[in-house]
This record gives structure tokens, C-alpha cells and sequence, in this order.
């Protein structure tokens, strides 16, 4: 405990090379990844336990639908039961996957920012000091994911909109302005991944203040986004290869024995599908793990890109002087 109060407190105003901000999100992860580690495992089990049944059942029903297909002469014959299932779990994976990603974004910048104001930073953080900064990120974190669905839909309808007009006009047209629309929305989503820790850290901002802003920092830092999120999605592909892969095997081994009619055997028994329903709960947690270390690096990234492009520390630090003359 000792050690943890004689380490520098990472900043999160400063302007960084690319080594520090890769050496900061671990610096972070590893002093505070006890308390990170208990209340994500309070918060997220539960909730991957949850979803971990929808999208188990959403991948056997997805193959239950390609073996129905192999055993009709009309491809457009379905088992009305099964179709409802089939769609309820998808329905369910994906609402309960938004509400996951608002809890683990809660989570995280919950810990930034009790790291930030706590002079013994995430040390002995109990759940009565942790709760009340939880629910207030998790109050703007819903904010956000309504804005950012708002916004998602007008600009794919906008997108439609064009390129459909160009095609009108002739075929290959379509087809530039479709790749076109895929390169602005990579050099557009890029400074909008600075979105989230604006928003989740700047109070007095809302959110249409905070989109400028992201696009403000973002197409200044564009590289750096670039650099930190290649790196962090390497990482995070591994880890979520380590936990996907087992499940994945069992899912696609269970596949081939349904498309073959082979229904007998441990395959088919209670005891099989439990064993690949833990493994997907396994596979959920590790995803949001790794989630947790992108949404630690783009935070840094951020910080940097206030200091850099705003001199948003330089202003804290002289702030801090005024008030030691004052004293």
C-alpha cells in the first residue's frame, strides 16, 4: 500500500509521446487494477451472466435456422416457433449489450474520475464513495448513447440518401460514393472515439458541445488516435481470442453435428450446452475486459490532446500557483 502512495499520480493533462501514453493506460491498470477488478466483477458478472444466455441461445438458434433450411424443399418454409425465439434473443443480445456498454463506460470513467479527485486515489475505495460518481456517470453515459444512436441513424440514412442519388444517375457512381462514405467514416470516427471521455469527464459540457469538441481535438490528434487504437485493438484482439476461442469451438462443433442430423452423443446432451453457456460467459467477460483497456488508453489519448492542442494543463498548473499565492 505504501508503494502505491510513493508512485506519481498520472496526469491526465499532459502532453505525451506515444511511449508514455501506452506506459500511462498500463500505469493506471496496474495501480488501481484491484479495486477496477472487484467492482467490474460486482457489476459486469452479473450482467455477462445475462447475456451470455442470449447469445448462446442467438448462435444455437442462428444454426438451428441453417439446419431447418437443409431439411425443407422450400427455403422460405420456417418453424414459426423457432423464428420467435431466434428473434427474441437477438433482440435481447442486443439490448442488453447497449446496457452492458453503458455500465462498463460508467464504470471506467467512474474510477478516472475518483482517481483524479481522491488524494489516496483508487485506494480503499468503498462502494458508498463509488456509487454516487457511478450513477452520475451512468445518468451521461445514457445521454450519450441516446445522442450517438440519433446521430448514427441520420448519418447512415444520409449516406443512403447519397449514394443512392448517385447511383441513379449512373452505376459507377454508386460505387465511388460508396467508398467514398467508408473513408469519411474513418476519418471522421476516429476523432469522434475521443467522444466518451470528453463527455464523461467535462460536466458542464452537453453533448452536441462535446462532439465539436472531440472533432476540435480529434482531427488535431488524428495519428495518435490512429497509433493508440492499433495498438490497444491488438491487444485487446488477443485477450479476446484467449477467451472466444473455446467457446467458439464448441459452438462450431455443435454446428456440424446438427447440419449432419447427428442430435445423439455428449454433444446433444444438457451437460455439453452447460459447459459452452460458461464458456460464453467467459468469452462476454473477456470482451469487456479488453473494452476496459480501450476506453483507459483513448482517455489518455484525450488528456494529451487537451494539453497539446488546448494547454489544458499548463491552465491547471497555473490555477494551482494562484491559489498557493492566495494562501
Amino acid at each position: 500500500m505504501i508503494v502505491d502512495f510513493l508512485r506519481p499520480k498520472i496526469e491526465l493533462y499532459r502532453t505525451r509521446t506515444f511511449g508514455d501514453k501506452i506506459s500511462d493506460t498500463f500505469a493506471f491498470i496496474r495501480e488501481s487494477w484491484r479495486p477496477l477488478l472487484k467492482y467490474f466483477v460486482y457489476l459486469m458478472l452479473p450482467l455477462s451472466i445475462v447475456l451470455a444466455f442470449f447469445y448462446d441461445n442467438f448462435f444455437t438458434g442462428y444454426m438451428s435456422l441453417l439446419g431447418n433450411i437443409e431439411d425443407v424443399d422450400d427455403i422460405g418454409v420456417y418453424d414459426s416457433a423457432m423464428l420467435a425465439r431466434f428473434g427474441g434473443m437477438s433482440l435481447g443480445a442486443v439490448v442488453l449489450s447497449v446496457v452492458a456498454g453503458m455500465l462498463l463506460v460508467s464504470l471506467v470513467f467512474s474510477m478516472v474520475r475518483l482517481y483524479q479527485s481522491r488524494e489516496q486515489r483508487l485506494l480503499q475505495l468503498a462502494w458508498t464513495e463509488l456509487r454516487p460518481e457511478l450513477m452520475y456517470c451512468l445518468k451521461r453515459s445514457a445521454r450519450l448513447m441516446v445522442a450517438a444512436v440519433v446521430f448514427g441513424v441520420l448519418v447512415v440514412l444520409l449516406a443512403m440518401l447519397l449514394i443512392f442519388a448517385a447511383g441513379s444517375l449512373h452505376p459507377a457512381l454508386g460505387a465511388v460514393g460508396l467508398m467514398v462514405f467508408y473513408i469519411v467514416f474513418i476519418a471522421v470516427a476516429l476523432p469522434l472515439s475521443l467522444l466518451v471521455p470528453i463527455y464523461m469527464l467535462e460536466d458542464d459540457l452537453i453533448v452536441v458541445q462535446a462532439i465539436t469538441k472531440a472533432f476540435h481535438l480529434g482531427f488535431a490528434t488524428w495519428g495518435g488516435i490512429f497509433a493508440v487504437s492499433f495498438v490497444m485493438s491488438l491487444l485487446g484482439s488477443a485477450l479476446q481470442t484467449i477467451t472466444f476461442m473455446p467457446w467458439y469451438i464448441m459452438v462450431l462443433a455443435k454446428a456440424l453435428f446438427m447440419l449432419e442430423g447427428d442430435t445423439t452423443g455428449f454433444m446433444g446432451t444438457a451437460g455439453f450446452s452447460f459447459l459452452q453457456y460458461l464458456l460464453c460467459v467467459w468469452m462476454v467477460l473477456g470482451y469487456l475486459m479488453s473494452s476496459v483497456l480501450m476506453l483507459v488508453a483513448l482517455t489518455v489519448q484525450y488528456g494529451h490532446a487537451a494539453d497539446k492542442v488546448d494547454g489544458v494543463g499548463v491552465s491547471q498548473k497555473i490555477e494551482k500557483f494562484d491559489e498557493l499565492d492566495a494562501f
